[in-house]
């Protein structure tokens, strides 16, 4: 939890790609959290969460019938 906070505290509007090319509409004083880093290659996407897939549909079935 630390290391989240570690990265947020390093984070400025001025990094900002939407502040640097005046797209930013807010008038706060930290980043918000559309902040997106401005580099070299563009807008990039933030990271997704890996998907973890079930090892079988079983449990999802037990849940369905205990609901009915």
């Amino acid at each position: 939890m630390a290391e989240g906070r570690a990265r947020n505290a390093a984070k400025s509007c001025d990094d900002c790609f939407f502040r640097r090319r005046s797209l930013c509409a807010l008038g706060l004083d930290s980043p918000c959290p559309t902040f997106r880093p401005d580099t070299p290659d563009g807008l990039v996407p933030p990271r997704q969460p890996a998907l973890l897939m079930r090892d079988s549909a079983e449990p999802a079935a037990q849940a369905v019938a205990h609901a009915a």
